[in-house]
């Protein structure tokens, strides 16, 4: 046994410290960097809801490190170490079985997910480790329900959601599950009592961060309302029920045949649970509360979180599938007649783990990310009187990072300038750009799966005089996919203006999406109320040049209104315009 844990901290270790991110480099990385440089919750540093003991801990760290991005990934290296142990003790507790708890917490930490998230500035890995803690002592509390137990049970929780708030989804459910399931009205009093204490402690400094109980209010609400219509509803636009669902509940795990393999250990630990001989009804009721809680946060993530971002916020609800997963092993292993088969299986996962994430890890360890790339290209060449126009996914990196030059969000840096044909303008883009400079880390499907699937590539685009304009009306703003396509949606009606730079004709290109409801469409366009060309769409048109332009599609649409459609998207669209160009 001893020898099993050994070999298995040694692995972690080697697998994670080998690792470690070169640069910052996802998009709430920057926040909380920020956030340790000074607690602005009102300006997400850190992203919300706030992060108050993560950020407390990593200011900490960043006396002795003397860098934010280095302070929290120290942080989140201890985390994995001090993780790895809480979790395999927890699960201890819970099984009475040390080797359980250390198959368990190694499936878990060896997984795809961990790998690529594990050593990250952000609040996650700590956080796990928190939540290993509290699922440890609500253990113990259930099974001595002392004062000491319950107060430890109680602060364990409290610190957690503490140390990342979005993990209140998991830790309330199991919190509350083990609290009814002390025994007697006065333990449950002091466990409710004792959390409330410990939670004002770090809450109470982070509404006064907020401005006080008005300010922390209207800022709460401000996310919430966010939440519901991002996260909940637009993040979801054109995605099934069952797709999102495998996002949270298969991709952690990486590729079918790895994630197959564990799921389908965890349905027979499951199963174990509930069979007298193996386990008895007294030791399912003690795992009662971390098995509510990995149902109750896998239906919200389903029901109401991004599917993007369903691998890092699953996180939590994963650590029971890997708990279940452990039991299921052992299982299998008694009934084989406790022959030592444990080796065999732990040794593929971490391997197969590995060669499926190490496309991503070894790029990240051995190179800037692309964003930080593409900063350091804007910093030599922008300048001083230039201006940098930021893709919104990009916008921590560019605050953070770009603080001594001029930026500006695409959409509104194009109103302010597009009818200025001096002041040097820069897009600070998320994806390829066939028009710019493009830096980029190879593709994957570990990339696709176990990230947002964004700052995969980054690009740096000088717009030129002659392609400015303005929209005036019925043109939506700037979007981009990562492969490079860049267009802005007409509505019903178009209205753009051209900066004077003596250009002779002005050409128009435009497109269709492949999931067009319309077989095809065509666009007039008019000056002066007079109709000068018509444009058969996809497709091009040129006219003569004039300083305000109409454009008139036939036919537009609602996306969420199309019968049968997954599409949340409200805005009444037509066609797509991808490029404005003046002809000298």
């Amino acid at each position: 046994m001893l020898l099993l844990a050994i070999a298995a901290v040694t692995v972690l270790l080697a697998l994670h410290l080998s690792s470690v991110p070169a640069t910052l480099w996802e998009y709430d990385e920057s926040l909380f960097a920020h956030g340790v440089e000074r607690y602005e919750p009102l300006l997400h540093h850190p992203p919300p809801p706030g992060a108050p003991i993560y950020t407390a801990v990593g200011k900490l760290f960043a006396v002795f490190t003397g860098d934010p991005f280095r302070a929290l990934v120290a942080v989140s290296i201890l985390g994995l170490v001090a993780g790895f142990v809480l979790l395999a003790l927890a699960i201890r507790a819970l099984t009475d079985d040390l080797l359980t708890g250390i198959a368990g917490s190694f499936l878990y930490y060896a997984s795809p997910v961990m790998l690529i998230h594990g050593t990250l500035p952000q609040s996650d890995t700590g956080g796990l480790a928190l939540l290993a803690l509290s699922i440890w002592m609500c253990a113990r509390a259930i099974r001595i329900p002392e004062t000491v137990p319950i107060l430890a049970m109680a602060v364990a929780c409290a610190a957690t959601v503490g140390w990342r708030p979005q993990f209140a989804i998991a830790v309330v459910p199991l919190f509350l599950t083990a609290t009814l399931l002390l025994r007697g009205g006065r333990a449950r009093f002091v466990a409710l009592q004792a959390f409330g204490v410990a939670c004002l402690l770090w809450l109470v400094p982070l509404v006064v961060a907020t401005g006080g109980p008005e300010g922390f209010w209207k800022w709460l609400s401000s996310q919430a309302a966010y939440f519901a219509a991002h996260d909940a509803d637009l993040s979801r636009s054109g995605q099934s029920l069952p797709f999102i669902a495998l996002r949270f509940i298969a991709h952690p795990w990486g590729p079918k045949w790895l994630s197959f393999a564990l799921l389908a250990l965890a349905l027979v630990g499951a199963a174990a649970v509930l069979v007298p001989r193996f386990r008895g009804t007294k030791r399912a009721l003690i795992l009662l509360p971390v098995a509510v809680m990995t149902v109750v946060y896998l239906a919200f993530g389903i029901a109401m979180m991004d599917p993007a971002d369903a691998p890092r916020y699953g996180l939590p609800a994963e650590m029971g599938v890997a708990i279940a997963a452990a039991i299921g092993l052992v299982f299998l292993r008694e009934k084989s007649g406790n022959a030592p088969i444990e080796w065999l299986p732990l040794a593929a996962w971490a391997a197969g783990s590995y060669i499926y994430t190490a496309p991503v890890l070894r790029q990240r360890t051995a190179s800037p990310s692309p964003p930080v790339a593409a900063i350091a290209h804007l910093r030599k060449t922008v300048p001083p009187n230039g201006v940098i126009l930021v893709d919104l996914a990009l916008r921590p990196h560019a605050d953070y990072m770009l603080r001594n030059f001029r930026t500006m969000r695409i959409d509104a840096g194009i109103t302010r300038y597009g009818l200025d044909a001096t002041t040097p303008l820069f897009i600070f883009a998320d994806g390829e750009a066939p028009n710019g400079t493009t830096f980029r880390w190879q593709s994957s499907d570990a990339y696709r799966k176990l990230t947002r699937n964004h700052f995969g590539a980054a690009s740096v685009i000088v717009v030129k005089p002659e392609e400015r304009f303005r929209a005036e009306s019925g043109i939506h703003a700037p979007e981009r996919t990562p492969d490079g396509k860049a267009w802005q949606w007409i509505g019903e009606r178009g209205v753009l203006r051209l900066p004077d730079i003596g250009a002779r004709r002005v050409r128009l290109t435009f497109d269709l999406p492949r999931d067009y409801p319309f077989p095809d469409n065509r666009v007039h366009v008019e000056r002066d109320g007079v109709r000068v060309a018509t444009a058969k769409v996809p497709g091009t048109v040129e006219v003569d040049a004039a300083p305000r332009l109409t454009l008139v599609p036939d036919r537009s649409f609602v996306p969420a209104e199309l019968p049968g459609t997954l599409n949340r998207d409200r805005r009444r669209l037509s066609v797509m315009l991808t490029r404005v160009e003046q002809l000298r």
